[in-house]
Parts: structure tokens; C-alpha cells; sequence
């Protein structure tokens, strides 16, 4: 299938023992341009009912997500009042690499701790409950750091342990590097220079201590990742029992 940074989340186990529901949880990058046997694969095989776009709204009106038969595209800006982009753009701007970490960490740190990124991320919690049509795929545009998180979210509420949740948000740099080379050699035939080159080469990349500040800024605020949904999020123990009800087996 032709689409970038994609997988499903099935198949993965929880500390207790039980598996996550095939064909029920997808991620990915954006989904813009996609041909035919994608989408047909997307509709007739996954099952896709509803496709949660977190990515900003110029980013949408310079690349729409393709509008396919049956699915539902939802778009939540996770970064709207952030004072960070997760954007080409803002990396392009950053021209060196010793500040990307910096730009990164500061990224990962409004992902947790901004409001409206934690109202981002309850609606996207929400919106698994109440899908009962068909499958949720949720994306951004390189699928890496909104969704990364997103997906690092909802493993850890459905009881996946740390290591499966990181080797999952690792996987990233291995299905992104056809595309991420792709992305490096335009702006090079349109001139960037170098030091914004090996900049967006860094954060086009996904590094595991980014999600373990995450993690750790979840710990250190709030305990751990379940008074983090209650507290943060408005997501509370009657709805983790239902998310895991929906998603486990």
C-alpha cells in the first residue's frame, strides 16, 4: 500500500496478556495523493470510517487529505495555540542542526502540557469511543510526532508496555526514510542551504528521548499516564475501561 509511515496498531499486547483488535487502529502520514489501490485498500480492507487530520489549517489548505468514499475526516489542530509548529517551514527556518533537540523537546513538552493540544487530544480519544462503524486512522502530516504521541497515548492507556509503545514510534524512521529523502533532495534542487538541509534531516526523524520527555513530563506533572487522562484530558477511568473494551481482545 502506497502511503507513508502506515500501520495498524493490531497485534500488539498488553501487560495482562490481551491483544490489540486488528483493523481497528491505524497510523499514519498524511493522505494526499493517494491512488486508487490505496484508497480501495483503505476502505474495502481496513475498513476506514473516520480519519482524524491533527495537523495545522495551512498545512491542510496546501495539502487536503484526499476525500474517499465512507470516511469521515475530522481535522484537530493539536498545535493551534502552541508556540511551536511541527511544520516543514519551521524547520526550514531553524537553519541548524544544535537547535533542532531544543526545537524538538519544546515541541514534545506543548504536545503534553498545552491546553489546547490536551483538548486536541481528549476529542481524539472521544472520537475512538464513538466510532463503531469501522476502523480510526489518525495522522498529521509526516505521521511522526502529533500522531507519534497519539499513538503513544492511546498504547499506554490500553496497558502496552513502554518498550512495545517506543519500538512502535521508533518504526517511524524506517518507514519514512524513502520519503524523507525525497523531501531533503527538492529543497535542495530549490536551493536551501545546507545548514537548513542537515537540520530538516535531523527533524524529519524521530529520536526516542523526544517521547521520553514526553513520558517523563506526564510522570513528573502528573503521576503517571492514567491520572494524566483524568486530570489533563477529562479521560477517566469509565472511559479507559471503554477504550480497552472497544480495542482489546
Amino acid at each position: 500500500m502506497e502511503l507513508t509511515n502506515f500501520r495498524d496498531l493490531g497485534g500488539m499486547t498488553t501487560k495482562d496478556g490481551k491483544t490489540i483488535k486488528a483493523k481497528a487502529l491505524l497510523r499514519s502520514g498524511e493522505l494526499v495523493n493517494l491512488d486508487t489501490a490505496t484508497q480501495q485498500e483503505l476502505i474495502n480492507n481496513y475498513h476506514l470510517t473516520q480519519a482524524i487530520d491533527f495537523r495545522r489549517d495551512f498545512e491542510i489548505q496546501e495539502r487536503p487529505d484526499d476525500q474517499l468514499p465512507g470516511v469521515k475526516i475530522i481535522n484537530i489542530d493539536i498545535l493551534k495555540s502552541a508556540n511551536n509548529n511541527a511544520s516543514l517551514d519551521d524547520f526550514i527556518a531553524i537553519g541548524a542542526t544544535d537547535k533542532v533537540d531544543e526545537h524538538m523537546m519544546s515541541i514534545y513538552h506543548d504536545l503534553v502540557l498545552d491546553k489546547n493540544a490536551q483538548a486536541g487530544y481528549t476529542q481524539f480519544l472521544q472520537l475512538i469511543l464513538q466510532n463503531n462503524t469501522g476502523s480510526t486512522l489518525f495522522h498529521c502530516f509526516a505521521g511522526k510526532d502529533r500522531t507519534g504521541f497519539g499513538a503513544a497515548l492511546v498504547l499506554a492507556l490500553l496497558n502496552v508496555d513502554e518498550d512495545q509503545i517506543l519500538q512502535d514510534y521508533l518504526q517511524t524512521n524506517q518507514d519514512r526514510k524513502a520519503a524523507n529523502d525525497v523531501i531533503i533532495d527538492y529543497y535542495r534542487q530549490q536551493g536551501a542551504k545546507q545548514a537548513a538541509l542537515d537540520a530538516m534531516a535531523i527533524a524529519l526523524y524521530v529520536k526516542p528521548e523526544y517521547l521520553q520527555k514526553a513520558l517523563q513530563l506526564i510522570n513528573d506533572n502528573y503521576g503517571d499516564i492514567y491520572t494524566y487522562a483524568q486530570q489533563a484530558l477529562n479521560f477517566g477511568a469509565k472511559e479507559v475501561q471503554q477504550l480497552q473494551a472497544k480495542l482489546l481482545e
